[in-house]
């Protein structure tokens, strides 16, 4: 059972029977061409709206007081729920004014409407069932007749389509536009069935994530234990994290991890990869499923503290250990990985990629030409194509992470091991990208007091001398130029 406030919950019961009973109306005025009933609807225009306002107004007042994320997050899917259940009465009133429009009611062909209220009714009434039980069943029988109800929809299109090359245009088309409204409808189903599963699992979720998830985890219970979830991450490509745990345990089972498909095979054949170059370093792939335009992946869950909660959070002596072990990690990567050919990073091509949408966010970075105390300074495109120009290839390639930041890197303390995850970029390139990368990612840590930037500062300093020795020892003697470049692509960016 979901457990909500109980002005909530009993306002949002109240919101429900009001939708669900001008629903039945309008399928009285439809079905049976009962004027008064479609009158009825539009003189309760305020009644869901007030409803709806008051279990919102409970649901913000009630997350102020929330410590817990996943008891915020369920109320912001009731909220979202209120807001469909409003919007489902807004669509009956904009059914009601298309068809009033039609001079002869009996045009319309009840058979093709009747399965479509049936449908929206047996919906209404799942939602309060599914908060009682908290079982996701309901939100699945949701989800399904909302499918139901695009297929009556289309039926309904094709015969006005019929119609309207028989010459009935102005009838036909108030009444595709009422079934469009209908519709509509169907997809607020849609809309609340996944909201009813956010509030179940207490985490935002899909259909698309939650049966990829579904299958993902199944496997783990095959072994005979339930599987409980938990939201890690949401990252900024709309990916979502999350950790798969037994049933009452605070141990973590396994990651999941779910995107757009394209993305997630990029991570996948990531992983693969660095277990193929350094096994070990990366976590392993215990399953992937793809389904439409997104994919899942269950990932080997690894111990240890990233790197930034290490230079935040933890003492001197343990940052030592965990970046002198980064440095001897890579190191050997970078040795067992070399291929002869030079390489650019052509960091001034990234920048100009993303450029347009840096200025639109910063557009005093646009600076133009002009002179200072009479010397010409260049605009930021011409720096840019200046660089560009002296573009200078690293002598050979090594194997990168691609995504280089600190919180990607992990340090497992009891045995003294790196790893790396968020791979879908890595590749063969210049060491000097995963390098300009860290030094950044370590400057824009959002902490301000003098003694933790001077850690901070003392942290890109090491791996950046650790890049020159490397460079020295190979016979770079291009690295502070390349490395410049690097900086100036991720500090702009």
């Amino acid at each position: 059972m979901l457990r909500l406030p109980q002005s909530v919950g009993e306002n949002l019961t109240f919101l429900i029977a009001e939708t669900d009973s001008q629903l039945n109306l309008l399928a009285g005025y439809v079905l049976d061409h009962q004027k008064a009933m479609g009158a009825r609807i539009l003189d309760r225009a305020g009644y869901s709206y007030n409803l709806k306002v008051r279990v919102q107004n409970g649901c913000w007042n009630r997350q102020k007081t929330q410590r817990k994320s996943v008891n915020r997050l369920r109320l912001q899917a009731i909220e979202s729920i209120a807001h469909d259940l409003d919007r489902i009465t807004e669509l009956a009133r904009t059914v009601v004014e298309h068809l009033n429009s039609l001079e002869e009611t009996r045009i319309l062909e009840p058979n093709l409407f009747k399965p479509i209220f049936k449908h929206l009714r047996e919906g209404m009434h799942l939602i309060p069932e599914t908060i009682e039980t908290g079982e996701t069943d309901g939100a699945i029988q949701l989800n399904r007749l909302s499918e139901k109800i695009e297929k009556k929809y289309r039926k309904v299109e094709a015969a006005c389509i019929e119609q309207v090359r028989k010459s009935l245009a102005h009838q036909f088309t108030a009444i595709l536009l009422a079934a469009h409204a209908l519709r509509q409808m169907g997809q607020l189903l849609l809309r609340i069935s996944q909201s009813l599963l956010s509030a179940i699992l207490g985490q935002a979720i899909n259909f698309d994530r939650f049966y990829s998830l579904k299958a993902l985890s199944h496997e783990l219970e095959q072994r005979g234990q339930t599987m409980e979830i938990e939201t890690l991450a949401e990252t900024r490509s709309g990916s979502g994290i999350s950790a798969i745990r037994p049933a009452g345990s605070n141990e973590v089972a396994a990651i999941f991890k779910e995107g757009e498909k394209k993305k997630v095979k990029e991570e996948r054949d990531g992983f693969e990869a660095w277990d193929a170059i350094y096994p070990g370093l990366a976590p392993k792939v215990l399953s992937y499923k793809k389904r439409g335009d997104s994919a899942a992946l269950l990932i080997e869950h690894l111990d240890g503290l990233t790197l930034e909660h290490i230079v935040l959070n933890e003492n001197d002596e343990l940052l030592k250990r965990a970046l002198k072990r980064l440095m001897q990690t890579l190191r050997t990567v970078w040795q067992q990985t070399q291929q002869p050919e030079p390489v650019s990073a052509q960091f001034m091509s990234q920048l100009e990629r993303r450029l347009p949408n840096i200025l639109a966010l910063h557009p005093e970075l646009a600076i133009p030409q002009r002179n200072l105390c009479g010397v010409p300074v260049d605009s930021l495109s011409e720096l840019i194509e200046k660089t560009r120009r002296r573009d200078i290839a690293a002598p050979f390639s090594v194997y990168i992470h691609g995504d280089f930041n600190l919180d990607n890197i992990l340090f497992d303390t009891a045995d003294n091991r790196i790893n790396f995850i968020d791979l879908h970029r890595s590749r063969h390139m210049d060491y000097v990208q995963d390098i300009s990368v860290m030094m950044v990612s370590c400057y824009r840590l959002q902490v301000l007091e003098p003694p933790n930037r001077n850690k901070i500062l003392g942290v890109a300093l090491e791996i950046s001398a650790f890049g020159k020795r490397f460079a020295k020892k190979h016979g770079h003697t291009t690295y502070e130029f390349r490395l410049a470049q690097g900086l100036a692509r991720s500090l702009i960016t």
